[in-house]
């Protein structure tokens, strides 16, 4: 018998997992823990994270280097806007984002569509959330 305050953990194998193609992915968050965590849920789904950026001129030149299919975008940067960042990933690189924003007023969903999202993941979210996004970002990727 268990004790009622023993924290039962998924493994690995009953975490879900992404169906279909894998995703090259670059992460671009300012806070490190939360850059840690989605990089493990990235993971975990069975995706790849080629870089991780915590500034739009890191994520700028990590994607001109390794290419990634997708960026994993946070809308608010320190010292930078990830809506402008993911712009310039489209334009430059052909690039599209998947947004994680923890702000979801009628103004900056405004911006965020204008760079042809791939989706918004609105923080915090779960590891289904991320799942679901990434499931659709590959299908219309193909």
């Amino acid at each position: 018998m268990m004790k009622a305050d023993t924290l039962i953990r998924p493994t690995a194998a009953s975490r879900p997992r992404s169906v279909g193609r894998s995703l090259r992915l670059l992460v671009v968050e300012d806070e490190a823990l939360s850059a840690e965590a989605v990089c493990m849920a990235v993971g975990d789904l069975g995706h790849t994270v080629c870089g991780t950026a915590a500034t739009e001129a890191e994520a700028i030149t990590i994607a001109g280097r390794e290419r990634p299919d997708v960026a994993l975008m946070d809308v608010r940067l320190a010292g930078g806007d990830g809506i402008a960042a993911a712009r310039r990933l489209h334009t430059d690189y052909g690039i599209r984002s998947i947004f994680l924003s923890g702000y979801a007023d009628h103004g900056i969903m405004a911006r965020i569509t204008e760079t042809y999202p791939l989706g918004v993941v609105h923080k915090p979210f779960s590891q289904g959330q991320l799942k679901i996004a990434l499931d659709l970002a590959a299908r219309r990727l193909r």
